[in-house]
């Protein structure tokens, strides 16, 4: 972490993502316009709320000695470009300024912004991609999707803390989420809360031996960043005819770079591209940038009835 001085904030202050880490009634009583908001006792609760970790971070507080122990805790949680203001907050001009809702600085996997417009035949302005989007353009969203055309219905497989489902949410789906992990879960419902949208969520054991059929049929299912074999079929399945498949996960190549690095949780070249045989490949890409994740990615479309 590095501190970022008040002339440099001043300069380039554009340039980041802000996190301001003050309590809830320290934030309503005015902030910075365009920053979000996690008080610094939630850092690790609500991590999935931070934004990707490749961006660069300002972390903004009442004073520069709480701002940078929120920003070392950042740091902790494998964030590399944050900084922290070397400075109370108040002194920055427009510090405390807004008193608006706290901006979004989450987004979701990258992959479901990309294929999005294609799924829903609706196109999506860019600015709704901005890792800053905020409340009152969720509001907007919420308000626009009974104009959202066919599919309606979203499967999140292996959930986790739920991006991608309270992002399909954001954009007017009926959601379930999906996860083995209880307090994932909640955590999925506290992000859906804030967002002012719902989950439906189900405690699901994804690598059960005998997997009960699918009880209602899915327009989109996704799946990132988990891999088991034995449920491609079954997520084939729970498509509805003319449904989505949108999935991204690790490949071979990725032991190099981190976890997971046990070849069962990586997929094989080509492997995710034949894996659901009943399902027409729309788009299909194998990546591995030089400094990772080396990863596959899938869309596929179930055929229509017609």
């Amino acid at each position: 972490m590095e501190p970022l001085h008040l002339d440099q904030a001043r300069l380039r202050a554009p340039e980041f993502a802000v996190l301001d880490v003050r309590d809830e009634q320290a934030f309503a009583s005015g902030h910075l316009p365009g920053s979000g908001h996690i008080p610094e006792e939630e850092l690790v609760a609500r991590r999935a709320e931070l934004p990707p970790r490749d961006a660069p971070l300002l972390v903004v507080a009442g004073d520069p000695a709480r701002a940078a122990e929120s920003a070392a805790a950042i740091e902790g949680l494998g964030y590399a470009r944050v900084f922290y203001l070397d400075a109370p907050l108040a002194v920055l001009p427009s510090g405390l300024a807004d008193r608006g809702p706290a901006a979004r600085l989450w987004r979701p996997a990258r992959f479901l912004e990309e294929v999005l417009p294609q799924i829903t035949g609706a196109p999506v302005p860019a600015s709704e991609f901005q890792a800053q989007a905020d409340t009152r353009e969720q509001d907007r969203l919420r308000e626009g999707a009974a104009a959202c055309p066919q599919p309606r219905k979203a499967l999140d497989v292996a959930s986790g803390s739920g991006r991608d489902a309270v992002f399909l949410a954001l954009h007017g789906f009926e959601v379930e989420a999906r996860d083995h992990d209880a307090e994932a879960l909640e955590r999925a419902r506290a992000l859906a809360r804030r967002c002012g949208v719902t989950l439906e969520t189900r405690l699901f054991d994804l690598e059960s031996p005998e997997l009960p059929p699918p009880q209602d049929f899915f327009d989109v299912v996704i799946c990132f960043r988990f891999l088991h074999r034995p449920l491609f079929p079954w997520m084939e399945r729970a498509l509805a005819p003319g449904g989505w498949l949108v999935y991204e996960t690790f490949r071979v190549g990725q032991e190099r770079h981190g976890r997971p690095r046990r070849a069962h949780f990586l997929l094989a070249g080509g492997e995710l591209a034949a894996a659901f045989p009943g399902l027409t490949t729309i788009r299909y890409e194998e990546l591995e940038p030089e400094s990772g994740p080396v990863v596959a990615r899938l869309l596929a479309r179930k055929p229509d009835r017609a």
